[in-house]
C-alpha cells in the first residue's frame, strides 16, 4: 500500500499539472523585460491582452506587439528585453477611440498622464471623437464625468447609433373569443358547470366578424457615423376566407346565423350549427363541416365527425367522436372500452369511464377518470368534483393535476409526464467532477491535521516537516480551484431554466399502485404508504423526481 509521502506527490504533481501560466515585467537597467511562464499541463496560458495591458500601464516605451505576442507564444520563462522604460519626460493625458464593427457603439478608454502630463480637456476630447467620424448619439453625460472625474484603463460607451424601427406589418383584429378556450368558472365549492362553458359562441347575419388594419412603415437607423440604415419593410396581410362570410372593403361581416372560427390556418368562416335530439338508426352516422349539437343520447356504436365542435348534453357510451374543434361531454363519457374520442382542440367531460380519450390541445374532467386511456399534448386536469384519477394510463405534454391519484385497493394507474431539463448531463458531470475534489481535499486535510498533532508531540522529522509544507501548499491550491469549479458550476446552473410545465399536482392523496414516469428511466413508484396532503412532483436539478408535500390530517 503507498505511504502519505507517494500520496502527498500525486496531489502536487496533480497541481503542478493545473498551474496556470504567468507572466513579469521588470525594470533591468533601465530596459523593460518580459518573462513569460508555462502553464501546466492542464493550466491557463498567459493572455496576450493582458500582458500588454500591463506593459502600457508601466509606460514602457519602444515595445513590438508582434515580438509580445511571439514571447507570450513561446513561453520560455527566461526575460527578455522588449523596450526601455519611461526616463520621466511629461506625458497627457490621452483617449483611444474604438469603433464596433457594425459601426453602431464607440468606445472610449482614457489614459493617465504621466510625470506631470496635462489631463484631457473636453474640448481636446470632442475633437478627437470628432476626428473619427462620430457625429450621431454622442453620450454627452459620459464625456463630461470623465472629465471631471476620469477612471482610466476602463472602457466606456461614449456614442450609439439609432437602430432601424422595422415597418408593423398589417394584421387581421378578429372580433370574437378566437382561442376557444372555454370560461371554465368554479362555484363557492370549487366546482365547475359543465353545461355552461360558453366554448360555442353564436353571430347573426350582418355581425362584423373581422376587420384588416393596414401596415404602419417604419423608421430609418443611423450608425455613430451617421450612415442611414434601412428599415424592414412592412408587409400587408392578406385575407384568407371560409364559407359564410362577406367582405366589404376592410371589414368582414357573417352572411348567416352560426358559429364564427378562426382556424389553425388563419381562415375565417361562420360555421353552420346542427341541432339534433339523438344520433341513433333515425339518423345514422353523422359527418358535417359545422359544429353539432346533441341534446340527448347517442346510440352505441354511431359515429360523429365533424371540422368543427361536438357539443352532447347528456352521457356517451360506446360511440366514436372526432372533431377539429373542441368536444364538449355535459354528461360524461362511459366507453366500456370500445368508445373513443379524439379531438385536435380540447376535451371537456364530467367523467370518464372505461373510455379512451386523445386531444392535441388539454383535457378537462370534473369527477373522476377510471380505468381509462387519456392523452393531451398539453395538460390534464380532474378537478372541480371528486377530481379522482384510478386505474388506466395518463399521458401529458406539460402536467396533470387532480384531487386524488390511485386508490385504496392499489389499483395500478400509471401517469407519464414531460421530460428532463435541459444541460442535465453537463451538470451532473460537473458536480462529479466538484465532488472527487472535495474528496481528495479532505484527505489532505485530514493528513495535515495527524501531522500537526504529531508535531505537538514530539520532534519531527526533517522528511516530515517538508511534507506538511507541500500538504499546506496542497490546501490552499486544491481550496481555490474547488472555488472556482463551484463558481462554474453556479453560472451554468443558471444558464438555464427546467421545464416549468413538467408536473404533477395532486391535491389530497396518492395511493400505492401509482407509477409516475418524467421520461426514460426517471420513475417514481408508490410505496405501500399513501402520501396524505398536496404533493407536487417535479424533476429536480440532478435528474430525479422530487416531491413537494403539505400534509393534512387524513379523513376517517
Amino acid at each position: 500500500m503507498p505511504g502519505p509521502d507517494s500520496y502527498t506527490d500525486r496531489i502536487l504533481q496533480d497541481l503542478e499539472a493545473s498551474e496556470n501560466g504567468y507572466f513579469q515585467i521588470e525594470n533591468s537597467g533601465g530596459k523593460a523585460v518580459l518573462k513569460i511562464t508555462k502553464p501546466g499541463t492542464k493550466g491557463k496560458k498567459v493572455d496576450y491582452k493582458d500582458v500588454l495591458a500591463r506593459v502600457q500601464l508601466f509606460g514602457v516605451e519602444g515595445y513590438n506587439q508582434e515580438q509580445i505576442k511571439k514571447i507570450v507564444a513561446l513561453a520560455e520563462n527566461k526575460p527578455i528585453e522588449i523596450g526601455t522604460w519611461s526616463k520621466g519626460d511629461p506625458i497627457s493625458s490621452y483617449a483611444d477611440i474604438t469603433i464596433s464593427e457594425d459601426h453602431m457603439e464607440a468606445k472610449m478608454v482614457l489614459h493617465p498622464p504621466k510625470h506631470g502630463g496635462d489631463l484631457l480637456t473636453e474640448y481636446q476630447l470632442r475633437e478627437q471623437i470628432a476626428s473619427v467620424g462620430i457625429s450621431v448619439g454622442i453620450i454627452d453625460v459620459v464625456i463630461q464625468n470623465q472629465i471631471k472625474n476620469p477612471n482610466f484603463f476602463v472602457p466606456y460607451t461614449i456614442a450609439k447609433g439609432f437602430p432601424p424601427v422595422p415597418g408593423k406589418d398589417g394584421q387581421i383584429k378578429i372580433y370574437f373569443r378566437s382561442d376557444n378556450k372555454p370560461q371554465l368558472e368554479e362555484d363557492e365549492h370549487g366546482r365547475i358547470d359543465y353545461k355552461n362553458i360558453a366554448v360555442i359562441q353564436s353571430v347573426k347575419p350582418g355581425d362584423l366578424i373581422a376587420e384588416r388594419i393596414p401596415p404602419k412603415k417604419g423608421e430609418f437607423g443611423k450608425t455613430v457615423n451617421g450612415t442611414i440604415i434601412p428599415y424592414q419593410e412592412e408587409k400587408a396581410v392578406d385575407w384568407h376566407l371560409g364559407p359564410n362570410v362577406e367582405l366589404k372593403e376592410d371589414k368582414l361581416y357573417a352572411k348567416i346565423a352560426g358559429r364564427p372560427v378562426l382556424s389553425a390556418a388563419m381562415e375565417i368562416k361562420v360555421d353552420e350549427v346542427i341541432q339534433l335530439e339523438a344520433v341513433d338508426y333515425s339518423t345514422g352516422n353523422i359527418d358535417f363541416p359545422g359544429t353539432i349539437i346533441v341534446e340527448e343520447k347517442i346510440g352505441d356504436g354511431f359515429s360523429l365527425t365533424t371540422n368543427g365542435s361536438i357539443i352532447i348534453r347528456n352521457s356517451v357510451g360506446k360511440a366514436f367522436l372526432k372533431a377539429k374543434g373542441d368536444i364538449v361531454l355535459s354528461g360524461g363519457f362511459m366507453g366500456r372500452g370500445e368508445g373513443y374520442i379524439e379531438s385536435e382542440g380540447n376535451i371537456y367531460a364530467k367523467f370518464v369511464e372505461q373510455g379512451k380519450l386523445a386531444a392535441q390541445g388539454s383535457i378537462f374532467v370534473e369527477e373522476a377518470v377510471m380505468h381509462s386511456e387519456i392523452s393531451a399534448k398539453d395538460f390534464i386536469r380532474v378537478m372541480g368534483g371528486r377530481g379522482e384519477v384510478i386505474g388506466g394510463t395518463v399521458i401529458a405534454g406539460n402536467s396533470l393535476t387532480c384531487a386524488k391519484l390511485g386508490a385504496v385497493v392499489e389499483t395500478k394507474t400509471k401517469v407519464a409526464i414531460g421530460t428532463p431539463p435541459e444541460l442535465l448531463d453537463e451538470l451532473n458531470r460537473m458536480k462529479k467532477e466538484i465532488a472527487e475534489k472535495e474528496i481528495t481535499l479532505h484527505k489532505v486535510q485530514l493528513t495535515l491535521t495527524k501531522l500537526v498533532e504529531k508535531s505537538q508531540k514530539k520532534e519531527l522529522t526533517l522528511e516530515e516537516k517538508e511534507t506538511i509544507t507541500k500538504l499546506k501548499d496542497a490546501n490552499d491550491k486544491f481550496t481555490k480551484v474547488l472555488e472556482m469549479e463551484s463558481k462554474q458550476f453556479e453560472t451554468a446552473l443558471g444558464s438555464y431554466e427546467p421545464n416549468p410545465d413538467a408536473f404533477v399536482d395532486v391535491e389530497r392523496e396518492v395511493f400505492p399502485g401509482v407509477d409516475l414516469s418524467f421520461g426514460a428511466g426517471k420513475n417514481y413508484r408508490m410505496g405501500i404508504n399513501s402520501l396524505v396532503g398536496k404533493t407536487h412532483f417535479y424533476l429536480g436539478t440532478d435528474g430525479s423526481i422530487q416531491t413537494e408535500r403539505t400534509v393534512i390530517r387524513k379523513e376517517d
